[in-house]
């Protein structure tokens, strides 16, 4: 009797040992996303068809981006940043992902990627945060044209939004957040655009959600304050929690174009179009 006492209680430690224990990696698809390269409309002349994907990998509480990219100019150096938005913005992925943001425009508070081609116009990088990126904030990886001679600092400056000297080249798509098309490629949320808001203002500006009638609207919304989302003409409200997530999934059935908004700030976040 005392020795089956003793197997019962090993097997009850072993069982309570197995459990998370409170880790802080990510689980499910959101841990991993990844998206493939394809040229901006804007694309400098000269590049034909860029091809390749970017990878952003969530665990142990931080994060590694990185890319394998081909048909860019030979022995060119590049550089490629994590951005908010999507890929088929106005202006390709949107403003630059900081984990702070105002903050500074280099690393840590960014994650950027440099890298030079081989003979070929092929390229591989990889950058590393010791931070986690919020679940719906990696809209995309966009690759930059960049001046190998530069110093790193200058060049930091030299690739950033507002300037013309540099000019962008393709476009990874990975969780459609913040303005992009929503075509992410990690399972079960691959086909559910994510709106993030910050300070009170959707990350990247509205965002248009377009369907035909009779199909199914679904869409998330994460924001770091509490809120009332409210989806104006359907007439759907819901709450969001500092920090948290929710998501809409109700079918199109009021043709026209509706606003969603932040309720109590009487901010819009969301433009629907439902076509006949």
């Amino acid at each position: 009797m005392a020795a089956l006492l003793a197997v019962i209680a090993a097997v009850a430690l072993a069982a309570c040992g197995s459990s998370d224990g409170g880790s802080s990696e990510t689980s499910g698809n959101d841990a991993e996303v990844s998206g493939n390269f394809a040229l901006v409309t804007d694309a400098p002349s000269g590049y034909t068809k860029v091809e390749g994907e970017a990878d952003l990998e969530r665990s142990d509480g931080g994060t590694e981006v990185s890319l394998e990219v081909s048909g860019l100019e030979p022995k060119t150096a590049y550089v490629a940043h994590l951005h908010t938005g999507g890929c088929d913005q106005a202006d390709p992925g949107g403003p630059h992902f900081q984990f702070e943001e105002g903050g500074s425009e280099e690393p840590p508070n960014e994650i950027h990627l440099k890298f030079t081609t081989d003979a070929t116009g092929e390229g591989e990088a990889e950058a590393e945060s010791k931070r986690e990126v919020p679940v719906g904030e990696a809209g995309s990886v966009v690759i930059h044209t960049a001046e190998e001679e530069k110093p790193h600092h200058e060049m930091a400056a030299f690739v950033h939004e507002g300037h013309s000297h540099s000019e962008k080249v393709a476009c990874a798509e990975l969780e459609g957040a913040a303005g992009g098309s929503g075509e992410a490629t990690s399972g079960a949320s691959a086909d559910v655009p994510t709106i993030v808001v910050r300070n009170g203002e959707p990350v990247g500006g509205i965002q248009t959600l377009e369907y035909s009638a009779g199909e199914q609207v679904r869409f998330r919304v994460s924001s770091d304050e509490a809120e009332e989302i409210h989806v104006h003409g359907y007439d759907l409200m819901k709450d969001v929690p500092a920090g948290g997530t929710i998501e809409f999934d109700f079918p199109a059935e009021l043709e026209g174009i509706y606003e969603a908004e932040l309720e109590e700030q009487g901010v819009q976040i969301i433009e629907l179009r439902v076509n006949p």
